[in-house]
C-alpha cells in the first residue's frame, strides 16, 4: 500500500514532467489536424541576436528563417540551413534535418507558419531535391550570395530546390540592402510568403 507522501511525489513527478513536455515546444495539438505534405515552406521568428538583426532588415517581414517539409521514414521533418546551430562535433554550419518540435523549439522560436504552393503540385519533388543537397552536406552561406549554389543561407535554400522544379517561388522579388558589410540583393522570408500562389495553412 503506498502512503499519501510517495503518491503526493508521484503526482508532483507527472505535473513536472508534463510541464517539461509542453514548454518545450510551440507545437499544439492544432498542428496534428493539418494534413502536412511534402514540400510545404516552414517559417518561424527566432528570438536571438542573428533573428533580430534578419528583422531589422527586414522591417515589414513576420519571419526571420524558413525550411522545406519533408518526409523521413513517414514522419514529417524540416530541412534547413541556419548559422550556430551546429551539433557539438560540427566544425561548420551546414544543412540539416530535425523534427518540426524542434525547428519550433522555445529556445528558437516566437512565433511560426506553414505555407504550401498551390495549383500544380510538385512537392515531392521539390522534397527529394531538397534531400539530396542535405546528403550533399551544404554548407552555409556566410556570403548570403545568389551566385553561388554551393553554400546557401535558409531562403536561398528554400527558393533553390523549387527553381530546380521550374517554380519560381520568389516569383523574382528581391529585397535590396545597403549596409556596410552587406550590400546587394536578398531574399528574405517575406518575398517568398508574399508570393500569391502560396497560401498559409497554419501559424501560432
Amino acid at each position: 500500500m503506498f502512503s499519501n507522501k510517495y503518491i503526493y511525489k508521484f503526482f508532483v513527478l507527472l505535473i513536472f514532467i508534463e510541464f517539461i513536455s509542453c514548454s518545450h515546444s510551440k507545437v499544439n495539438k492544432n498542428l496534428l489536424t493539418i494534413h502536412l505534405e511534402e514540400g510545404d515552406i516552414i517559417f518561424r521568428k527566432g528570438i536571438g541576436v542573428k533573428s533580430r538583426a534578419v528583422l531589422h532588415v527586414d522591417s515589414t517581414g513576420l519571419y526571420s528563417h524558413s525550411g522545406i517539409i519533408v518526409s523521413d521514414s513517414s514522419v514529417f521533418k524540416v530541412i534547413h540551413i541556419s548559422p550556430g546551430e551546429r551539433k557539438k562535433d560540427e566544425k561548420v554550419d551546414k544543412i540539416k534535418i530535425e523534427s518540426i518540435e524542434e525547428f519550433w523549439s522555445d529556445d528558437k522560436a516566437e512565433k511560426g507558419a506553414i505555407y504550401r504552393l498551390s495549383g500544380k503540385q510538385k512537392g515531392r519533388d521539390v522534397a527529394k531535391q531538397a534531400k539530396r543537397l542535405l546528403k550533399k552536406e551544404i554548407l552555409f552561406d556566410h556570403d548570403y550570395s545568389l551566385s553561388d549554389s554551393t553554400q546557401m543561407y535558409c531562403t536561398e535554400f528554400v527558393w533553390y530546390v523549387y527553381l530546380l522544379e521550374g517554380i519560381d517561388i520568389s516569383c523574382g522579388k528581391r529585397s535590396k540592402v545597403n549596409m556596410p558589410l552587406y550590400s546587394g540583393e536578398y531574399i528574405f522570408p517575406s518575398d517568398i510568403y508574399i508570393n500569391n500562389n502560396i497560401s498559409l495553412i497554419y501559424n501560432f
